[in-house]
């Protein structure tokens, strides 16, 4: 059964996260990263999506209810086309209807930041599918109403598992815990699993979605092959 987000008072905690690779496909490598500042040196001309927007529809301590899903020509009165990056494509893994929450910052009084997307049916989870080419990503995630470790999962645009990342201790409150992945090989879509504990609901507050950087090793050898075919084609011309 669907649930509205529904206020519940809950004492701070103090929030870790911990990621730990569970699994990781044979046709490319995950890096995870918890800082965005790490994350931003492993990659180039992300995306960000963040969901202020909700601003003019849902407003700060509001919360609405909608349909699958959000993307770039979703318009369902609270968000319209333009609002979600193209690329970008964000559901819940029900689809009965009410699916996902929007919510704006301290809804109810919990404390959250942003202006957030989350899961309304408990257990349901989110999941995000990129357009081709996408090999980073980084989500700002919480939990709503209690702290819960969730699961997320990497799959290729085939849909192969390439990894499952724990998520230990969500925040409740403030922004999302940030967690960013990059891949040696494209990513199709990313699902982040709440609990089967029956009550739990899990939010993003971000995403970023784009390329990562090669690696300066990456780069040597790139650069060695160039000047390797520019000296045989030198020679055969005779230059």
């Amino acid at each position: 059964m669907g649930k509205t987000l529904r206020p519940v008072t809950l004492p701070v905690l103090a929030i870790t996260v911990i990621l730990a690779i569970t699994a990781i496909g044979a046709n490319a490598s995950l890096t995870t990263y918890s800082t965005s500042a790490s994350f931003d040196s492993a990659t180039f001309g992300l995306t960000t999506q963040n969901f202020s927007f909700l601003s003019t529809t849902v407003g700060p301590g509001g919360s609405a209810t909608v349909d699958n899903s959000l993307n770039s020509s979703t318009n369902n009165g609270f968000v319209l086309p333009g609002n979600i990056a193209a690329g970008l494509d964000i559901a819940a893994l029900t689809n009965v209807g009410g699916d996902l929450a929007l919510a704006g910052p301290n809804v109810f009084g919990i404390g959250n930041a942003n202006y957030m997307v989350v899961g309304n049916y408990t257990n349901s989870g989110l999941q995000f599918t990129f357009a081709p080419g996408v090999t980073a990503f980084s989500l700002g995630v919480l939990s709503e109403f209690s702290s819960v470790d969730a699961l997320l999962s990497v799959y290729s645009p085939s849909s192969a598992l390439l990894g499952s990342i724990v998520l230990s201790s969500l925040p409740t409150s403030g922004s999302g815990a940030f967690i960013g992945v990059t891949s040696g090989g494209p990513i199709g879509s990313v699902v982040l699993a709440a609990p089967a504990d029956g009550a739990s609901f899990v939010a993003v507050d971000q995403v970023q979605f784009g390329s990562a950087v090669p690696e300066p090793g990456s780069l040597l050898l790139l650069g060695s092959g160039l000047l390797g075919a520019a000296g045989m084609l030198r020679k055969r011309l005779g230059w």
